[in-house]
């Protein structure tokens, strides 16, 4: 994910629903750069269109995280139990 990505996507889960106004402006950023990004983001699963406004969809972007940090986590050995 690109850093424009991640800083709109942390503004969405902070902020809660926005348009791409909003976004743009917080972020200052220009609307063409958001609405592309925000496609982006929802063809991920990751953003939500709802009623003029984005949301940040937590559920998937956990489920994500959680399977991402999975893959960097070594299996766990109990040391205490001798090897067969």
């Amino acid at each position: 994910m690109n850093r424009t990505r991640s800083r709109l996507l942390r503004f969405l889960i902070a902020q809660g629903p926005s348009s791409c106004a909003d976004a743009a402006l917080a972020l200052d950023l220009s609307m063409s750069t958001v609405r592309r990004q925000i496609r982006l983001l929802c063809g991920a699963g990751f953003v939500r269109p709802t009623a003029g406004t984005f949301s940040a969809q937590l559920g998937h972007i956990e489920e994500q995280l959680q399977e991402l940090s999975a893959t960097f986590q070594p299996p766990v050995t109990d040391f205490r139990k001798p090897a067969n």
